[in-house]
């Protein structure tokens, strides 16, 4: 499995517009964050989990070759609004390309994108997305893949599993509660990447410390937290995580 993390921000990005803290005017790269976006290798497979308003520049910037499926966490702004730009690699791939997500997102997705169609419309630039509602664990060509449905009040969101040849990660990046049941399936993973917003409590997103407890009981090998905003800077906040979670930023690559 590789994964690059395309994005590791809050819904409104780092720097914040108009904000002149000492992390939104920091000269640290990995305090400049993109909406939280990830993507994966895996089975011969490149997968994008949510298509964030910095799509466009997120791809561009870390050269990502094709897009073989997309899924999604859920409905959110930050997590949808650059599923247009999908259309490049629809042309680049000459293919249509498949969509995962629940029953409510993939509704919302067909509301706010009515254009998307599977067939080519001559002369017309468009996305051909083949939309697949979840109803449970699934697999894409040789790639295991199980949701698991978290509280991010006053909704829910998915947060995913994969599994390929032995290997795993998780991925829950929009979380506020999750249930004793899901914490006990997530044992053993090799990866596991999880929400962790500031350390001031948040109606729907985790705080640090709340994120650490549960990263600490799931015992991945490696842990990571995401969708930061900012109050926390990237030097410091790693200083204070326990081994062996550490703090995402955008680009980071892990291959494993």
């Amino acid at each position: 499995m590789k994964v690059i993390f395309l994005g590791t921000g809050t819904s409104v990005g780092i720097p914040v517009i108009g904000c002149n803290c000492p992390v939104c005017i920091s000269n640290n790269p990995k305090n400049r964050r993109r909406r939280t976006s990830l993507y994966l290798q895996a089975a011969g497979l490149h997968i994008v989990v949510d298509t964030t308003p910095d799509f466009r520049e997120q791809v561009l910037q870390f050269k990502i070759p094709r897009v073989d499926a997309v899924l999604f966490t859920h409905s959110h702004a930050d997590h949808i609004f650059g599923f247009d730009d999908i259309r490049r690699f629809n042309t680049i791939q000459d293919s249509i390309i498949p969509a995962y997500a629940d029953a409510d997102t993939t509704a919302d997705l067909k509301r706010v994108f009515s254009y998307i169609k599977l067939e080519k419309t001559p002369g017309v630039y468009r996305p051909r997305i083949d939309f697949k509602v979840i109803n449970g664990p699934f697999d894409v060509n040789g790639l295991h893949i199980e949701s698991f449905r978290v509280i991010h009040d006053p909704k829910t969101t998915l947060g995913f599993v994969f599994e390929s040849e032995g290997r795993s990660l998780g991925y829950f990046p929009d979380c506020h509660e999750m249930p004793d049941d899901i914490v006990g399936k997530l044992k053993g993973l090799d990866v596991m990447i999880l929400d962790a917003l500031r350390h001031k409590p948040h109606k729907t997103h985790l705080t640090v410390e709340d994120s650490v407890g549960l990263l600490q009981r799931i015992g991945a090998k490696q842990s990571y937290i995401i969708h930061m905003c900012h109050d926390l800077d990237h030097d410091e906040t790693q200083k204070i995580l326990p081994e062996p979670i550490k703090i995402s930023y955008d680009g980071l690559t892990l291959e494993w």
